[in-house]
């Protein structure tokens, strides 16, 4: 395999309109990064990331997007649109070895044969859980469970239910004195981690190669202990694919955290394949670093 980092040549930058054309347009990147490649179908991953913001020794980078490519072969490097640096991708890995990572993915939930955006899902499911707990008939849709939650008179039990969930958290030694929306919302910030965390470990196609590692987290007053993992989730956002109508839209999250490889090849493979939907708009590949102990 190998990784690539990809960015626009400045003149194209400079003097064209491409760039300002194709900004937040996830697809049509995909189609012009297609271009430096031979084969008729696509067998590479691709992440874009504002150039401004990462530090590369072997490339300079101005203003526009940087792409991180995991291809089977090696791109072009003589395109006439990109400027590119490519290097072979053979990581060397054994059951054990521990990796930071960082995953864009297209997180999804397959209900009745139709994916539902999975982060979505439970943020609907958590608010349902709470309600029920409250003695209340849960609404269907968020805007409405966050309705049901707003009544002064349910807040001192609400209150209560989300001191307790948050107890068994990582956050279990930050809650104190936090308003009753702070803790709701680091409550489902938990939640969501702990589906995204499942999502990512647990999918029957990856269930076994790798888990996620695991830290103490201690409350420096009472010296009590809790286990958390080493995983964040952010930039939740929608992302429109005007070429399938004006409504078409797709969810992506950003992943990042530490990991245990446990089946080394199997690992590799994953890697390769991308992780999730939504190859095709910037979704799926996995960027991988040594941790040193």
């Amino acid at each position: 395999m190998f990784l690539s980092k990809v960015t626009f040549r400045p003149d194209i930058l400079r003097g064209s309109q491409l760039v300002k054309v194709l900004a937040g347009n996830s697809y049509g990147y995909h189609q012009l990064l297609w271009g430096l490649f031979e084969q008729s179908q696509r067998d590479f991953l691709y992440r874009t990331e504002l150039a401004k913001q990462q530090n590369s020794p072997d490339m300079a980078l101005e203003d526009g997007p940087l792409f991180f490519i995991l291809s089977q072969t090696q791109p072009k490097l003589d395109s006439p649109l990109f400027s590119v640096v490519s290097k072979p991708f053979a990581p060397t890995l054994v059951a054990g070895t521990r990796l930071a990572f960082r995953l864009r993915a297209n997180p999804v939930v397959t209900k009745k044969g139709k994916r539902h955006d999975l982060v979505m899902d439970e943020q609907i499911a958590f608010y349902q859980r709470i309600a029920k707990e409250l003695g209340l008939t849960p609404a269907a849709s968020k805007g409405a469970l966050l309705q049901q939650l707003k009544p002064a008179a349910i807040r001192p039990q609400l209150n209560d239910w989300l001191l307790s969930y948050l107890s068994q958290t990582r956050y279990f030694a930050a809650v104190r004195g936090l308003a009753c929306e702070s803790l709701l919302t680091l409550a489902l910030q938990e939640a969501v981690s702990v589906r995204l965390q499942h999502w990512l470990t647990d999918n029957p196609s990856r269930q076994g190669i790798m888990s996620l590692v695991s830290y103490p987290v201690e409350d420096e007053q009472s010296d009590e202990l809790v286990e958390a993992s080493q995983f964040q989730w952010q930039a939740y956002q929608a992302h429109p694919i005007p070429e399938k109508g004006k409504q078409a839209q797709f969810r992506s999250v950003d992943l990042q955290g530490e990991l245990i490889v446990h089946e080394p090849q199997q690992f590799l493979q994953l890697l390769a394949q991308g992780i999730g939907p939504a190859k095709g708009f910037g979704c799926g590949l996995m960027l991988i670093k040594p941790v040193i102990s």
